[in-house]
């Protein structure tokens, strides 16, 4: 694998989370920067499963933000704990 690499999920939005996944360790990249609308459609266990059997390290997990958003805070809140879920 090649330290310190990573691949953004937005990079290759064609691609399901397997896929992804399936895409770095083929090509030796170590990390991989999740983003949170794919994760759920996969389902956030299953997501984290899949990532730490592949041997891969979650490097981010984008988007949250939004604060001027109504929910801004439950939602933002969510996506720590997502986060932490996926290590």
């Amino acid at each position: 694998m090649i330290p310190r690499l990573s691949l953004n999920q937005a990079t290759t939005t064609q691609w399901t989370v397997p896929e992804a996944v399936e895409g770095c360790v083929s090509a030796g990249i170590s990390g991989i920067g999740l983003w949170r609308d794919p994760v759920a459609a996969y389902g956030l266990d299953r997501t984290a499963s899949l990532v730490r059997e592949a041997g891969l390290t979650v490097t981010s997990l984008c988007r949250g933000g939004f604060f001027a958003a109504p929910d801004a805070i439950d939602d933002n809140r969510r996506a720590i704990e997502e986060a932490a879920a996926l290590g």
